[in-house]
Parts: structure tokens; C-alpha cells; sequence
């Protein structure tokens, strides 16, 4: 694997040390079942994400935040005892079901070294995916039974370390995971318990199947790239400045007068996205391409989710156009058409319908089939992190680098927060965007234009 660093010494990471974290008091056995959200097969993935710690301001011999991690991880499976289970999706019904305390459970923890300093990374502030790996702890789906979580810490020369997190999306949503985290470093911090109190609850967001309805699988066969298929994939981050989009705002509200509703960030961002897309791919223009977008619904249910539920909590809503229509509609078109499908992402009785849809498709087994060329689907990751202090005595990290698996970053886009490192970025949006190289160029050229 080829490292780029700013020294001329080569980065390699030792893992010295990964052992099983089991929770610090006693965990009944008991085995838990999961919400139909939880149990959609493509959620069944592993996400992975880097916590960027620089050194301490101050010279401190005891510097070794592993052993305050491993002991806040200890207390937290105490609380979030789920994560210390394993995860096995059962034959007879294809559902996830989770085993706590059968073997003791535990969590693997490892801890590794680094041979240079922090500051020596090319782009501590942009770390690329392949040098991510390096600092993540490995975790797989595995037909019998897997670890739904996991945690690495690499030590750098400089005092400086990086707290890697991989963990099943099954388990839990971005909220969830935010909580987790914030919940672990508070712990780490010397609190006696995490600011919010976990429950479980999964049987709140369990559907029943309609047998009379058939199944709707999205993003089945659309319109074709003549750059698909490839081996030849690249993926960028992109910044965007505040200042860029407000200007996309201002020319969005010129367009079309949406009276008092306020257009956000990611409308509009998500529209322009999706042009700059369908350009880049090139894609046929009477074929369809269909913009993918999550729908928090803690607050459909009815009463609302509790701020401690951390299993997922959104549903994926699909704007279908052909390419031709979304080269030709307006900004402020494909905005009112993303306003109107959250619209209805919010209404109960849709929310009961995909449940519905989703139990189908679990039990039928079903994949999207066809081409994926026009797939494209945004992702919020934004507000990861920020749901408390994640400060235990390296200041808040100055960066949180996330890895998706490359199937998956393919048809995905993440708005992510820029790093703290970058403070001409304030008020700004980070785009990660993964193409087949061909088209990245296309695609960049569109982003110029925005700035």
C-alpha cells in the first residue's frame, strides 16, 4: 500500500496489542431481536470512522489514552451492553438476532503505533481512505455470528493518536453512533454514566408485511454511463465554502419564490450534486436516475423515539427523473421535488408503508438488480460527534474521517463537516464523492463553477 506523508520515512502502523473489552459489571445472557430498519440487508454494512486527536498542549509523562479509553469502553458496554453481543442473521427468517452475554461478550480493542509524528500525514486535515485503514480496526459480517463494534488506537511519536471505530450499521444509525462515541470520551472524562441514557426499544419500528403489495426495490436498472462498468474508481473531498453556498441560496431564491420555507444546505447542495452527476457520468438521457435521500423519523412515531435510541432511525426516500429532466430543471426545481419527498417521509402512514416494503424485501430475499449507474444517494455526516464534548484531555478532535465500504461509496455521497484545521472552511460543507476516474474530472470542473 502506497503512504503519502509530508517526511521521507515511510508510515507503518504496529498493532501490538487487540484484546476482548467485556463490560466492567455483569450482562444477563439474553438474546435481543431488532427493528425492521435495523434488519434491512443493506444496512448490514460496515462503517468506519477516524477521530483525529492532536498531542496535548502541555507536557504530560502519562500520556496513554488507551488506558483511559479501555476503561471507558469497560463502563460504557455496562450501558450499551448490545454492542459487547454478536450479531448472526438467522436462516429461517432471515433476521438479525443478538446474543449478549452467552460467551462473556466483549468488544476487540486494539492498540497500535505509528513511527512518525501526526503532524507528518500530507493531509492530516484529508486523510485519504487507504491511509484511513491503517488506523481502523478490522471487522467483517460474517454468516456466523460477528462483533458489531470495535475500536483501535494508534499512538503517535508526537503525543498525538487516532481513535478508529468500525461498527455494524445494523446497530445503529449516524445519531446513534454520535452518542455512542460522545457517551464513550465522556466516561473517558471521569463521568460516572453517559448524559443520555440508552434504551433498546427496537419493537417500536417493526412492520407488517401486506401480502396483496408488491415489493418496491429502489434503484432497480437505471440509465447506463458509458463509463460503467470500471476498475478504475477515484474518490475526492471536496470543499465547499460557506460563501459558495450562500450564493447557491440566493440564486436558488431568485428562481422560485418558496415563501417562508427556509431552503437548507443540503437541499441545495443536493440538487446541484445531482446535476453535476449526471453530467459527469455522462448518462443516457432518456434513461432514469434516481436521487436517494435519508428521512430522520424519530418524530413520526408517535409518541417520538426518546433521545436515547440510538437504532437506526431514517428511511431512504427516491426522487426518480430522467437525465434529460434533471439537466434541464432548475436548482429550486429539484429542490421543491427533495422538499416534497422529506414531506412525505414525515407522514405516519408512509412510515408504515416502508416498514411494510422493507419486511417484504427481507423476507423475499430481494437485490437490486440491473444497472446502478444512476443510482445516486446523499448522506448526512455533519452532525456525527457534535452531541456533547468529546474532549478528555486532547481537546475536541480536529478531524473525523469517514470510511464506507467501496461498494457502497460508489453510489454515495457524504456532506461531512470540515476539520478544524482548515478555519477558512467555517460555515462550509466537505463533499466525498466517489467516481470512475474519467468522470471525476467532469465533476470537478462542475464543482469550480460553484466556488
Amino acid at each position: 500500500m502506497s503512504i503519502h506523508i509530508a517526511s521521507s520515512i515511510p508510515l507503518m502502523v504496529e498493532k501490538k496489542l487487540t484484546d476482548m473489552v467485556k463490560p466492567s459489571k455483569h450482562i444477563p445472557q439474553q438474546t435481543l431481536s431488532l427493528s425492521t430498519l435495523d434488519n434491512d440487508p443493506y444496512n448490514e454494512v460496515i462503517y468506519k470512522a477516524c477521530y483525529v486527536f492532536k498531542s496535548k498542549n502541555v507536557v504530560d509523562d502519562d500520556n496513554r489514552p488507551e488506558l483511559l479509553l479501555r476503561e471507558a469502553l469497560s463502563d460504557l458496554l455496562v450501558y450499551y451492553y448490545p454492542l459487547s453481543g454478536s450479531l448472526k442473521r438467522q436462516e429461517s427468517d432471515r433476521k438479525l438476532q443478538l446474543s449478549c452475554g452467552h460467551d462473556g461478550g466483549g468488544v476487540p480493542f486494539t492498540v497500535a503505533t505509528a513511527n512518525v509524528e501526526l503532524s507528518s500525514l500530507k493531509n492530516q486535515e484529508n486523510i485519504d481512505s487507504d491511509t484511513a485503514l491503517m488506523f481502523l480496526p478490522e471487522l467483517h459480517v460474517d454468516n456466523d455470528g460477528y462483533r458489531p463494534f470495535a475500536l483501535q488506537v494508534t499512538k503517535f511519536e508526537c503525543g498525538g493518536f487516532i481513535l478508529g471505530m468500525a461498527m455494524s450499521h445494523a446497530m445503529c444509525d449516524g445519531y446513534g453512533e454520535g452518542h455512542i462515541m460522545c457517551a464513550l470520551t465522556e466516561l473517558a472524562n471521569g463521568k460516572k454514566k453517559p448524559m443520555v441514557t440508552p434504551v433498546w426499544e427496537r419493537e417500536r419500528l417493526v412492520g407488517k408485511p401486506e401480502d396483496d403489495q408488491p415489493p418496491f426495490v429502489p434503484g432497480d436498472d437505471t440509465a447506463a454511463s458509458p463509463y460503467l462498468p470500471t476498475d478504475d474508481w477515484v474518490t475526492e473531498k471536496i470543499n465547499i465554502r460557506a460563501d459558495s453556498i450562500r450564493r447557491l441560496k440566493e440564486a436558488t431564491l431568485k428562481e422560485c419564490d418558496f415563501s417562508n420555507e427556509t431552503i437548507t444546505t443540503f437541499e441545495v447542495l443536493g440538487a446541484y450534486l445531482w446535476k453535476s452527476r449526471v453530467k459527469a457520468l455522462n448518462l443516457d438521457r432518456d434513461g432514469v436516475t434516481v436521487l436517494g435521500l435519508s428521512v430522520g423519523i424519530r418524530n413520526v412515531v408517535d409518541p417520538p423515539l426518546p433521545d436515547g435510541y440510538y437504532g437506526n432511525a431514517y428511511i431512504d426516500m427516491y426522487v426518480p427523473l430522467t437525465a434529460r429532466e434533471v439537466e434541464e430543471f432548475t436548482i429550486s426545481d429539484i429542490v421543491k421535488l427533495i422538499k416534497e419527498a422529506k414531506r412525505k417521509g414525515h407522514d405516519k402512514d408512509y412510515l408504515q408503508e416502508e416498514l411494510a416494503n422493507t419486511e417484504k424485501i427481507i423476507k423475499m430475499n430481494l437485490k437490486i438488480k440491473g444497472k446502478k449507474d444512476g443510482l445516486f444517494c446523499l448522506t448526512d455526516w455533519r452532525n456525527i460527534g457534535i452531541f456533547g464534548s468529546m474532549d478528555f484531555g486532547w481537546n475536541e478532535p480536529v478531524n473525523i474521517v469517514p470510511v464506507v465500504p467501496s461498494e457502497t461509496a460508489r453510489t454515495v455521497n457524504m456532506f461531512m463537516r470540515p476539520s478544524r484545521l482548515e478555519p477558512d472552511m467555517v460555515g462550509g460543507v466537505q463533499i466525498v464523492v466517489t467516481l470512475p476516474r474519467i468522470a471525476m474530472l467532469k465533476f470537478k470542473e462542475e464543482m469550480k463553477a460553484l466556488q
